[in-house]
């Protein structure tokens, strides 16, 4: 069962375990549809929403809880509920502008505590839902429960640990089995990888020719470009000589990416057309005192939006050519000044009521967005081909609900297609979902990743004179002179990590009455850092390591052995006491401060 929990919608699918669905293509996956409130056609996800009551306990969910807060709105909110949307968005530490994810009513202003409870809650009802599908579907007269299921979640590839572990404990506290084996965790361009290197897809050119991903010839290579409602995640992958199947795809690429989904299109339109249409400052004011009529604007915006298509100058440019008309609520247009009403009403061709906006400022609106996440697949482009040429074919593949929108599909091709095959899946929205069940069927799908930042530990080391800060210097129970605060690198920056590979490192006991011992994790940009307080390094976690049954020996001879595992989406680490042979499986708590100092090439 995978749950793509996602800016704007959310959704969940499932495959069955049995000898005919090993064979990766004849494996079946059954989504779950969803109908938004008044439509007469189905989509694979809901509404991304909660509705809360007075006491800001959960009480609706999705398209529903949409439906419910119109309602409640049209009668002035008497019963002070509250609302969220893209509140995904504001779980980062370093969360982007407050305007983004969308609190309401009793909800304005929720800080991270709160926005954990949402995540919490909602992942609580597609746990409930998706498990009373199980049990409703039957599959043959053969009865599944929730002990029968291996649950993943979808996570952006920006997320640092910290924001993975706050979403496998909502998932727990959703009911969700713990431990790494029943509730797994993948990246969404990870997952959009494995689904585009099993499914066909289409060519992105001027004639759009059906085509497919070429995972046959050993060394091919292919970039997932992942545009969702919040981020763009962007990473490469190489396919292996056996081809796609058990250990067939390694991460080549380093992820990257940003806050450049399309709700960032939307913010555009507040902070650039209605500013300009309002003015700045009335803008501020309205956002007060006419928050769900703005919100209703950019919903009509959104809908508008969905539905443009581009078209190709002859220099083969991408623009869009027609004008945006938004109609806008009574109650917001009695607001504005007669000056303004006069204003946009000589703009709307003598209709009042109306915002009209021109081709050309909806293209600027895209652009702000679409140039950022050309030069982030540049970016990547580079990466990739400093590490040396292809050997079969290099590819993108543009999966996500962002990929929807034909100008952005264009732009990428009209700056990429001539120099590499360009490609989009039969149904971009699902693609994140679909991977993510065929990763949690066989997780070896993925044979190695590339780690995104210098990981290892604090330790103390031989003090190197002329070398160390002075400052540094110490002398342990032995009398041995050792340098406080180094950094003992475990894994480097890019550097390729098996999936199923651990390091192991070991390390001495300083003192010989201690029991049990923190260490800390850091992580940097740097290839050779010396010490964990030097500019760009960040404790990301502590272990609380047990050696106890060496109470009393001499430093030489406590030993603790230390084994990394950073080929999966998280980080496990692992403790053995070398004397005693007491083993434990550290549990990291990362810190919130986990990204915020030092960026890559700085």
């Amino acid at each position: 069962m995978a749950i793509d929990f996602g800016t704007h919608g959310s959704g969940f699918a499932w495959a069955t375990v049995s000898n005919l669905q090993d064979i990766t293509n004849h494996r079946y996956i059954a989504y779950q549809d969803f109908v938004a409130d008044g439509g007469s056609s189905s989509y694979p996800k809901d509404l991304t929403a909660v509705l809360v009551d007075a006491h800001r306990i959960p009480m609706e969910f999705g398209f529903e809880a949409r439906r419910r807060w119109q309602n409640e709105l049209s009668r002035g909110n008497p019963n002070g509920l509250g609302y969220a949307t893209r509140f995904k968005m504001a779980l980062r530490a370093d969360a982007p502008p407050a305007d983004v994810p969308r609190f309401l009513g009793n909800l304005v202003g929720a800080d991270s505590q709160v926005v954990r409870g949402l995540i919490a809650a909602y992942l609580g009802k597609v746990y409930r839902t998706a498990l009373s599908e199980i049990e409703a579907t039957g599959y043959r007269g053969i009865g599944f429960d929730a002990d029968d299921i291996r649950w993943c979640i979808t996570v952006p590839a920006i997320w640092k640990d910290n924001e993975k572990r706050v979403m496998r404990e909502a998932a727990e506290a959703a009911g969700m089995p713990p431990g790494d084996e029943r509730l797994l965790l993948v990246s969404e361009p990870e997952a959009a990888a494995v689904y585009c290197a099993l499914t066909p897809g289409t060519l992105l050119g001027s004639e759009r020719p059906e085509g497919a991903l070429d995972v046959e010839r050993a060394g091919s290579r292919f970039m997932v470009v992942d545009c969702g409602g919040g981020t763009v995640d962007i990473t490469s992958y190489q396919i292996r000589s056996e081809g796609v199947g058990d250990s067939r795809l390694t991460e080549i690429g380093i992820a990257d990416g940003g806050p450049l989904g399309s709700a960032y299109i939307n913010q555009q339109f507040v902070d650039q057309v209605l500013a300009d249409r309002f003015g700045a400052e009335k803008l501020k004011a309205l956002k007060v005192s006419h928050s769900r009529e703005i919100a209703r604007l950019e919903d009509r915006w959104e809908e508008w939006k969905v539905g443009l298509h581009s078209e190709t100058a002859p220099d083969g440019t991408p623009s869009i050519t027609t004008p945006c008309d938004i109609e806008v609520p009574g109650r917001l247009w009695e607001a504005l000044p007669k000056s303004t009403r006069q204003r946009l009403t000589e703009l709307a061709f003598g209709d009042p009521y109306h915002i009209v906006v021109t081709p050309e400022e909806v293209t600027a609106v895209h652009e702000v967005v679409v140039g950022p996440v050309l030069d982030t697949i540049e970016r990547q482009r580079h990466l990739v081909i400093d590490g040396g040429p292809v050997k079969g074919v290099d590819q993108i593949v543009i999966v996500g609900g962002f990929a929807r929108s034909s100008y952005l599909r264009d732009r990428i091709a009209q700056r990429f297609g001539a120099k590499v095959r360009v490609l989009m899946p039969q149904d971009p929205a699902v693609a994140v979902l679909g991977g993510a069940v065929h990763f949690a069927y066989d997780p070896a799908v993925i044979w190695g990743r590339r780690s995104k930042y210098t990981y290892g530990f604090q330790t103390a080391m031989p003090f190197r004179d002329g070398v160390d800060p002075k400052g540094k210097r110490f002398v342990d129970d032995d009398g041995d002179i050792l340098c406080a605060d180094r950094f003992n690198v475990v894994v480097i920056r890019g550097e390729h990590v098996r999936a199923d590979e651990v390091v192991e490192t070991s390390l001495s006991v300083m003192r010989r009455s201690v029991r049990t011992f923190d260490i800390g994790l850091f992580a940097t940009f740097s290839d050779d850092p010396q010490y964990v307080d030097e500019e760009g390094c960040e404790r990301v976690g502590t272990v609380t390591a047990d050696v106890s049954g060496s109470v009393g020996l001499p430093s030489s001879e406590r030993q603790l052995d230390v084994y990394y595992a950073f080929g999966g989406t998280e980080i496990v680490v692992e403790t053995r006491d070398r004397v005693s042979d007491v083993r434990r499986k550290a549990t990291i708590e990362f810190t919130e401060l986990y990204g915020r100092r030092g960026k890559a090439g700085d």
